[in-house]
């Protein structure tokens, strides 16, 4: 017979989404450790593909929860994008973005939410998950875990989503992606700290772009590229379209060494990216979604800052669950769709269908009229400064103050 162990609270997944709960939770009640646990289906530092950027959203999310960033990093203060009506170049000597590795990254965080009283079950992989009369029971291949709440963070493939929730896949990214040895001295995105993004082709058919950042990989300069489709057709087949982004990416970034990329195993990896859908729900029964299985920034596929935004609004929620507040996990979902994240991340998707949609030319064009709106869009983006947190009024009243009026943007 299988071993049964209970919990308060199980989180499925410790990446940044996971960790970020336990860590907001604990923080704010520590009299919780020892009540709630992660599983985890790897080891960290676990292989992670991602291109690591942390939008000054993440860093004050960092900051507020006490942390300090102790891994290999590079700061971005520059960023070049490129379109088929024109280049955009964007500087102010701020930082953009820091490009860090993700298995070092979330091996920190790791050891951060174990220090402060998480436990984490590593090499626990999630078969199945089932819920009746207010307990769910997870079964793994480490056992049975019975609880009254669990957080799905366990990424865009989540087998809690998919157990709970059904496996829609409209929503659902692809992207593929390389590292490339560099010299720093004679490679603009480390000579500059800038990053880049090609955003051409969407004349192509894909939607979305290419990127190039500057990263460390066992402090030796590199570069991270890849490119980011939101809504690849399903038809052809995957290895078809992952020919096609290799190829677009190799057209982006033409003066670089990737004739290679494609012809033999290993020189890239592919992975999904589920972004946010306004018309799915983040919460049934007793099970929540938080992270990249509840969906990350549409336009972008951006996931770190959402990772962190969802685990403090999840870690209040499971707060007053835990204290006998029956609405608590329905407040997060509305949380999800009518608060602060939920309205950025429904203004990117209004942008996703812009920029990625049959008249992107025009909204690129759009785009490149104001350099004072670009800065605006950038900052809201970035969340700089909880700027991205700001009521719409208060934001087009910054916009038409910074464009018009030549108002400083911060």
């Amino acid at each position: 017979m299988r071993s049964v162990t209970k919990y308060d609270v199980v989180i499925a997944g410790a990446g940044p989404a996971g960790l970020a709960t336990a860590l907001y939770l604990l923080r704010s009640r520590p009299d919780f450790a020892g009540r709630i646990v992660a599983l985890e289906k790897s080891r960290h530092p676990r292989v992670k593909v991602c291109a690591g950027g942390l939008i000054p959203k993440t860093m004050l999310a960092l900051r507020e929860l006490g942390l300090e960033l102790e891994v290999p990093a590079v700061e971005v203060v520059r960023g070049v994008a490129r379109t088929e009506v024109g280049d955009v170049d964007m500087y102010r000597g701020d930082p953009l973005c820091t490009v860090v590795r993700r298995d070092e990254f979330d091996a920190s965080l790791a050891r951060a939410a174990r220090q402060a009283g998480l436990e984490i079950i590593e090499n626990c992989r999630l078969l199945d998950v089932a819920q009746s009369q207010g307990e769910v029971r997870l079964t793994t291949d480490r056992g049975i875990f019975e609880t009254g709440l669990v957080v799905g963070c366990d990424g865009s493939g989540s087998r809690v989503r998919a157990s709970i929730f059904g496996q829609a896949k409209e929503s659902v990214g692809r992207a593929v992606m390389t590292d490339l040895p560099v010299d720093p001295e004679r490679t603009p995105e480390f000579l500059e700290r800038r990053y880049r993004f090609d955003f051409r082709c969407v004349g192509a058919g894909v939607s979305g772009y290419a990127w190039s950042f500057p990263c460390l990989i066992g402090g030796r300069p590199h570069l991270n590229l890849g490119i980011y489709d939101q809504l690849p057709p399903h038809r052809g087949g995957d290895g078809a379209r992952t020919g096609v982004l290799l190829e677009e990416l190799r057209r982006a970034f033409p003066e670089l060494a990737l004739e290679a990329l494609g012809k033999s195993a290993g020189t890239f990896k592919a992975f999904p990216i589920r972004w946010f859908n306004a018309a799915e729900r983040f919460t049934r029964g007793h099970v929540m979604l938080a992270g990249d299985a509840a969906g990350v920034d549409p336009l972008m596929g951006e996931g770190i800052s959402c990772a962190f935004e969802h685990g403090r609004i999840a870690a209040l929620a499971i707060a007053d669950f835990l204290q006998g507040d029956a609405d608590a996990l329905a407040r997060y979902d509305r949380e999800l769709h009518e608060g602060a994240l939920g309205r950025k991340l429904r203004m990117l998707a209004f942008a996703a269908r812009r920029f990625y949609g049959p008249r992107h030319r025009w909204f690129f064009r759009l785009a490149r009229i104001s350099r004072k709106a670009q800065q605006v869009g950038v900052d809201w983006f970035n969340g700089a400064e909880h700027f991205d947190e700001l009521p719409i009024t208060a934001l087009v009243a910054k916009w038409v103050g910074a464009v018009l009026f030549d108002r400083p943007v911060r």
